[in-house]
This record gives structure tokens, C-alpha cells and sequence, in this order.
């Protein structure tokens, strides 16, 4: 839905972004890995994301590269391994 996302960081934590981009704060789960490289707060920011839809939960998850968004696009298709589970095991340094 959405490839990207240009804006100011609101807030950040280990697994949640907040970018403020038009008046508009965005939740974005994010990887530990892609928290440990990002600016601090009041910084802005270029994150690539997946957007995912269930029934119950509609979700973005943020990465620093287009290759990082590629790769853990593959790592989701794999069988028993969803976008959060797929977040929590992504790595990138």
C-alpha cells in the first residue's frame, strides 16, 4: 500500500517507530536491528514499507533499504512465518 514513508521521528523504541510525515503520526513495527540504526527523535527519516492486512490487525512494518524491505519479504513467504514473527528474527547490520 504504502512504499515509503518520509518524515519526522515522533517517537522511537526498540520494535516501534512513530514518523510524523503531514500532520499524519504513522505506527511502524520495526526490527531491533533497523532501531540500533536510526537518528533520534526529531530526525528525519526514509523508511520502506510492507503493509499488512488482517482481519484483526492492520499493520506497517518499517526498514531502512529497499533490499532490506526485499529480503524480509522472502523471509515471510516462507510456511509458519508471518510479518511479526517475521520482524522479530529480521537482522540486518
Amino acid at each position: 500500500m504504502y512504499a515509503y514513508i518520509k518524515g519526522e521521528i515522533a517517537d522511537l523504541s526498540e520494535d516501534n517507530l512513530v514518523l510524523e510525515c503531514n500532520n499524519i503520526g504513522y505506527n511502524i513495527r520495526i526490527p531491533l536491528s533497523v532501531a540500533q540504526r536510526l537518528p533520534g527523535i526529531g530526525a528525519f527519516v526514509k523508511i520502506y514499507t510492507y503493509t499488512s492486512v488482517r482481519e484483526d490487525a492492520f499493520q506497517l512494518f518499517g526498514f531502512l533499504s529497499k533490499d532490506d524491505l526485499e529480503i524480509y519479504k522472502k523471509l515471510i513467504a516462507v510456511n509458519g512465518i508471518g510479518p511479526p514473527k517475521g520482524r522479530s528474527v529480521f537482522c540486518r547490520q
